[in-house]
């Protein structure tokens, strides 16, 4: 890498990839969600630290000085995946209809 590249930290905010990538904040987490929801075929290389997302500095170096996207995602089988946790507007949901059951 080069030397302004290596004074980079090894993860990047999105909105850090988004500078060295001139384009825009919202087009740049698009894209990492492209990435993830094509499994690393296509958009920025990013990866999820719980609920954080990070652009790992060697892979975005890899997409613009090569025009390859480096595939971080493990596409085999074997890997068990965790249930997505279950979101806010489904709790809502659920006490929602508990209420309805207890007005008798």
């Amino acid at each position: 890498m080069d030397d302004a590249w290596a004074d980079l930290p090894m993860l990047l905010t999105v909105d850090e990839a988004a500078r060295l990538l001139r384009v825009g904040r919202s087009h740049a987490y698009n894209q990492t969600t492209l990435y993830f929801e094509t499994s690393g075929i296509d958009g920025i290389p990013a990866i999820r630290i719980g609920g954080v997302i990070r652009v790992p500095a060697h892979a975005l170096h890899e997409l613009i000085t090569t025009g390859r996207l480096v595939q971080l995602i493990d596409h085999s089988p074997s890997i068990a995946t965790a249930p997505p946790a279950r979101t806010r507007a489904r709790r809502t949901a659920d006490r929602a209809q508990l209420s309805l059951l207890s007005s008798d």
